[in-house]
């Protein structure tokens, strides 16, 4: 079931609830959550992302500053020190963009979404695996 559209969404999460709610009628009740779950799993991983490679030029940053004082240093610094500040602009626009998806979230379902571990254990293929190291090792 859909919760009651909520009027405190921001201008990105109602447009977002727009596009969710163009599947009216009770038989797409499941869609609009995976719909809304999907995104906030593709904002996440965005996130994540976005932050993975702002570490890769931080650190790049951080070994041409040790070895900054030539001139092809310092220009190879400023270069990646732009890229870095327009990285947090991303940033800042994915972080809003995941906030709106997490509040959709929460309005379609009535519950937090937060991001599922990666998988722990490895399948046996219904034990196929184990069987064919039996075979092979005979």
């Amino acid at each position: 079931m859909t919760k009651k559209q909520s009027t405190s969404l921001s201008p990105l999460a109602e447009l977002k609830m727009a596009v969710i709610t163009y599947h009216k009628g009770n038989e797409y009740v499941y869609m609009r959550s995976q719909i809304a779950r999907d995104a906030c799993y593709t904002s996440h991983n965005s996130l994540t992302y976005k932050r993975g490679q702002m570490a890769d030029i931080k650190a790049e940053i951080v070994g041409l500053h040790e070895a900054s004082g030539s001139e092809v240093v310092d220009v190879k610094i400023e270069r990646k020190v732009m890229i870095y500040q327009g990285m947090e602009a991303e940033l800042e626009e994915l972080t809003e963009r995941h906030n709106a998806d997490l509040e959709v979230y929460k309005a379609v379902t009535g519950d937090n979404w937060t991001p599922r571990p990666k998988r722990t254990h490895k399948s046996d293929g219904l034990g196929i695996d184990s069987t064919l190291k039996r075979i092979l090792a005979a």
